[in-house]
């Protein structure tokens, strides 16, 4: 029997055993018998609801992976050790999804470094400024030119938010160069030039950052990787026009939710309205810097009279409605479904998945997921399933543990300083590349 299965038993017996010993030693009063036996149950009752919680008698397992069975694959999968190995998060803490996503929300990375990257920002038509950051390799192998990761990342985020520091930081180290898209709105030093931020599904702005770093790395090869949401609008790029994949050699998508609405549908019932609430108070604190642009400025408060935005601007938006919310459903109502004119939030939702697209992908791609995500629900992982039991280059991999964007390692409470999805990513890249 493992150390560990015996340290849980312990914990759990033990108690038990030491109320009844302590009970009969007093078994003439009847009275405090009763108490003991009652103060027993609840103690064993209330370890045995903090093991289940933590998952403490549960086992790390190998990845699983779903695929088409091609030779592409095969040979893929031999080449990534992480998929081959049982992936053991801190075995404290790191099998409780709810755990694992909840640091990754507040504390991100452990011993997070800072690259130093190059802002290049773009100005388009409508009005809007997009921004992203250029971080060159650190390790070059002789006069050959870098491959390029084109970096999409999740909800809120930018370039300077720890996971997105921490897998840039690895990747420049392994001597490749990492693009990385600021979503508007995301940063609260750079003002917004018009009413909007960014949206769930809108490609735009990725494509934007996509041709830029095209163009200024003409000679070099170029690979998509997309966290959460951004994993999300990378499979749209790539899937809306098929001749965008021509350029690229292989694609990443990390904790995605694919169907729009049956992974956000979730999150209005049972414990996961916690989640919808954390959400929501999180994209109302990244939308308070730019309050005063998105609600309160008329479109000739921006710039010149050529660059008026030619979208639905801060009058058409519900503030009353987005400054009471609870909800993201609510956000999407009051403000993200008028930027491109939806009559609904949910006509908006429908419109924002990769499930209906994904079909068009027919490159190298590996589709990542945590069974246990609180924010994703397994029902969805039937897409992707399909999806790559169908394309024979594609592989969908989930594991058993990992949350959110988790996936923390580590022998005990510690947590590595890098975690499984850098591993995988890099791994699946050199791969594919090794393939190519």
């Amino acid at each position: 029997m493992h150390l560990f299965d015996v340290f849980y038993r312990f914990c759990i017996f033990v108690p038990l055993v030491l109320c009844i010993t302590v009970a009969c030693s007093f078994i003439c009063d009847a009275q405090l018998v009763k108490m003991l036996v009652a103060l027993s149950v609840i103690c064993c009752s209330f370890i045995l609801l903090f093991l289940k919680f933590l998952n403490l008698l549960d086992s790390p397992s190998t990845p699983r992976l779903h695929h088409s069975g091609s030779f592409f694959v095969k040979r893929v999968i031999s080449k990534c050790p992480s998929l081959n190995q049982i992936y053991q998060p801190p075995k404290v803490w790191g099998m409780c999804g709810h755990i694992q996503t909840a640091i990754y929300g507040k504390l991100g990375r452990w011993n997070c470094p800072r690259p130093n990257g190059v802002r290049q920002e773009i100005k388009f038509p409508s009005g809007e400024t997009a921004t992203f950051d250029i971080f060159e390799p650190l390790n070059v192998n002789g006069s050959k030119e870098c491959c390029t990761i084109l970096c999409c990342p999740g909800i809120c985020n930018s370039s300077e938010k720890k996971y997105v520091r921490t897998f840039v930081q690895f990747c420049i180290f392994r001597g490749y160069r990492v693009a990385v898209l600021n979503h508007i709105g995301s940063l609260p030093n750079v003002k917004l030039t018009s009413p909007r931020i960014f949206t769930y599904g809108d490609t735009k702005y990725f494509t934007a950052m996509v041709n830029f770093v095209m163009k200024a790395f003409p000679n070099s090869q170029f690979v998509v990787v997309g966290f959460s949401m951004g994993g999300n609008i990378a499979c749209r790029y790539l899937a809306e026009d098929p001749s965008r994949q021509l350029p690229i050699k292989c694609a990443v998508s990390l904790c995605q939710g694919y169907d729009a609405v049956r992974s956000t549908t979730p999150l209005t019932k049972g414990y996961r309205r916690i989640y919808n609430y954390m959400v929501a108070a999180n994209f109302k604190k990244v939308l308070k810097p730019h309050w005063k642009e998105l609600f309160q400025e008329q479109p000739n408060d921006f710039n010149s009279n050529e660059n008026k935005p030619t979208f639905a601007v801060g009058s058409e938006f519900d503030e009353e409605k987005v400054k009471r919310a609870t909800t993201m459903q609510e956000i999407e109502d009051g403000l993200l479904r008028h930027f491109d004119g939806h009559s609904s939030a949910l006509d908006y939702i429908q419109d924002s998945g990769c499930a209906h697209l994904i079909k068009n992908i027919s490159l190298p791609i590996l589709l990542l997921n945590a069974e246990d995500d609180p924010l994703i629900v397994k029902d969805v992982h039937d897409v992707p399933h399909h999806y790559s039991c169908k394309q024979d280059k594609a592989l969908f991999v989930t594991t058993k543990h990992g949350g959110h964007l988790g996936f923390y390692k580590g022998k005990w409470y510690r947590p590595d300083d890098t975690t499984l999805l850098e591993d995988v990513v890099l791994e699946y890249i050199e791969a594919v590349l090794q393939e190519s």
